[in-house]
């Protein structure tokens, strides 16, 4: 989600000072997650394999990655604590604080200049991604480098696609009553996640298609059973993309003060998002599984 949250800032967000404040605490919180989550692993290597902490960080690379990963997003993305976190580009004079609190309260639109700490969280959200590419079936299945890379790939623009849902689903509940329209910021993420949408539907096929011998997979085990429910759940929430990407974007590039689209917009946006952390949630037990 964290690589989610950078993209979305990077390429398709603008808005206020506050709100920029909001999503670089969220992707830095969710750096905070990836770093329990990989503590947590770890613990359970070291507890199943019955040796201490050090060995189990280094028996278990692609814990050690998130380990790493978690630890950098979290201390670069949540770089609003940080004074030299910058929202205008380098080129820009920067106000003081009496003139920023006047932007913030004037609404001006920014965009996010990502500062020299914010290099360690666009590396650690990178290393998040690698690491998935160093365990479960990836190492047991298929060619080796094949499938790493297709993982790597489906992992990745998964993140951009329920990272930037994320975003849009805060800056929809935020903006519900007060604040500029979110309408531009729908239509820009669109095409940001109708790319993302298709490599993760051809990686996650050629992986399946590594993996499995044949359709019995799927049905007689618990990961193939898991694959099953993950794809629909996927599925459900690409109906609701669809949705918006054809019927609400339209609409919305002809009047983006649609106040009738705008409300289905924040409404199936927010279903997505929630569908979408269920999908997380039983990719996690997929994981699992597969290494069972």
């Amino acid at each position: 989600m964290a690589l989610g949250l950078i993209v979305f800032l990077v390429v398709v967000y603008t808005g206020g000072r506050s709100e920029i404040r909001l999503l670089l605490r969220v992707a830095g919180g969710a750096g905070v997650l990836v770093l329990v989550g990989a503590g947590i692993e770890i613990a359970g290597t070291a507890s199943l394999l019955d040796i201490g902490w050090a060995e189990a960080v280094t028996e278990t690379s692609a814990g050690m990655m998130r380990l790493l990963a978690g630890l950098l997003i979290a201390l670069g993305l949540i770089d609003h604590l940080i004074p030299a976190q910058r929202l205008r580009s380098a080129a820009e004079p920067q106000p003081d604080p009496a003139a920023e609190a006047q932007v913030d309260d004037s609404g001006e639109v920014v965009r996010w200049a990502p500062s020299g700490a914010s290099a360690l969280g666009f590396c650690g959200a990178l290393v998040g991604a690698l690491s998935f590419g160093f365990d479960g079936h990836t190492v047991t299945e298929g060619p080796r480098v094949v499938h790493a890379v297709v993982n790597v790939v489906h992992v990745g623009a998964g993140s951009v696609w329920f990272g930037g849902v994320a975003g849009l689903a805060i800056l929809a509940t935020i903006r519900r009553r007060t604040g500029p329209s979110v309408a531009p910021t729908i239509i820009r993420f669109s095409s940001v996640a109708t790319v993302a949408l298709v490599a993760v539907t051809v990686a996650g096929v050629l992986m399946s298609l590594m993996i499995t011998d044949g359709f019995g997979d799927y049905t007689s085990t618990d990961w193939g059973r898991l694959l099953i429910l993950k794809t629909a759940a996927v599925g459900a929430v690409v109906a609701l993309g669809a949705y918006n990407h054809f019927v609400v974007v339209p609409k919305l590039e002809l009047d983006p003060d649609a106040s009738t689209m705008l409300r289905r917009a924040r409404s199936t946006i927010t279903v997505e998002a929630v569908m979408l952390l269920g999908v997380a949630v039983i990719t996690v037990f997929l994981s699992v599984a597969s290494t069972n």
